[in-house]
């Protein structure tokens, strides 16, 4: 396979530290990334996005205004984390709105699927967290769907959102429409848990 040969991520050469590391999949023009990595100086972030002009965006603005505990990479998330991210090596994941390619021929695009579910299981630390929210109900069921079959915990939230965490910008333009949003965390359990939904 193309990608056996790879080197995995050293989080400790790519931060210089080796504090905890949580990634943000899908961080658009940042907004919630840097409000996150200011809130906690204490955890490395790093920033997947896979459009160009984006990820040029988070970079231009850590030139602008420097922020050690960010970092951002323009590729295909799932590749990433597939390929180049170590076991037990990740504390959280954030995933919020993710595209959801409404045409049938570009459902094969959509990110949170069975495969992706059990590459973010295998990267997170034991008790680490995956944060998801959407505004598409068929989705968010979709996905949950998705991550059951890995040995995740599975608790459903509602607004506001979880841990008094910023909201992205998506966030605060649905919730100026009314829009109705869906919260869900996934928590790695151990191998002899069973996943469970808690409504």
């Amino acid at each position: 396979m193309f990608f056996a040969s790879q080197p995995q991520l050293e989080w400790s050469e790519i931060f210089a530290n080796a504090r905890p590391v949580e990634i943000e999949i899908g961080s658009g023009k940042g907004g919630f990334l840097f409000a996150y990595a200011r809130q906690h100086p204490e955890t490395n972030l790093l920033a997947i996005e896979n459009q160009p002009r984006w990820a040029r965006w988070i970079g231009e603005r850590l030139v602008r205004a420097p922020q050690s505990n960010v970092r951002v990479v323009c590729a295909d998330a799932s590749l990433v984390v597939s390929h180049f991210v170590r076991d037990d090596s990740v504390q959280a994941y954030h995933l919020y709105f993710p595209d959801p390619w409404w045409k049938r021929r570009h459902h094969k695009r959509r990110l949170v699927q069975s495969d992706l579910a059990a590459e973010l299981w295998r990267t997170l630390v034991p008790g680490g967290a995956l944060h998801l929210a959407t505004d598409v109900r068929e989705r968010f069921e979709a996905m949950i769907q998705a991550l059951s079959f890995v040995p995740f915990a599975i608790a459903r939230e509602s607004e506001p959102p979880p841990l008094a965490r910023p909201l992205t910008n998506f966030e605060r333009k649905y919730r100026e429409q009314d829009r109705r949003l869906y919260y869900a965390t996934f928590t790695k359990a151990g191998s002899g848990d069973v996943a469970a939904l808690v409504e």
